[in-house]
């Protein structure tokens, strides 16, 4: 059910029109919760909206765990003696620049696709690091 507003309405000088009373109801749209079911997309852009308000310190922690993860894939290069590693680069230079975009992001929807982006592509190169690893070792 959408909130209810009460609207007078008047007809103006000369018309012979009928008028609504005073105490009419109108509809009108607002942001506020109406108490209907949300989807799972609002639900997460909600979600994401809320968690990046609260924390607006996990810009620069996403970015120094994403150099942390570049610099042991370079560490590893040297170490392993193997091209290898770099392999997960791309993926986290592509988290970062998902990153980027979520900060400069104004709207929940766009919030909600660049996070969306930037956890995924960080998991698949953290996973990637695990199975270099596993490749390198053997």
């Amino acid at each position: 059910m959408e909130w209810m507003t009460t609207v007078p309405l008047t007809a103006a000088p000369g018309d012979n029109t009928t008028v609504e009373p005073a105490d009419a109801v109108v509809p009108v749209e607002t942001d506020e919760p109406s108490g209907r079911s949300v989807g799972i997309v609002e639900l997460s852009e909600r979600v994401v909206a809320s968690v990046l308000a609260r924390c607006p310190w996990l810009y620069r922690a996403s970015t120094v765990m994403l150099a942390v993860f570049a610099a042991v894939c370079l560490v590893a290069v040297g170490t392993r003696l193997s091209a290898l590693p770099l392999i997960p680069i791309p993926l986290f230079a592509g988290a970062w620049y998902f990153l980027r975009l979520l900060r400069a992001a104004d709207s929940r929807p766009l919030q909600l696709r660049w996070a969306t982006l930037f956890v995924v592509a960080t998991m698949v190169g953290f996973w990637l690091i695990s199975v270099v690893g596993r490749w390198v070792s053997s």
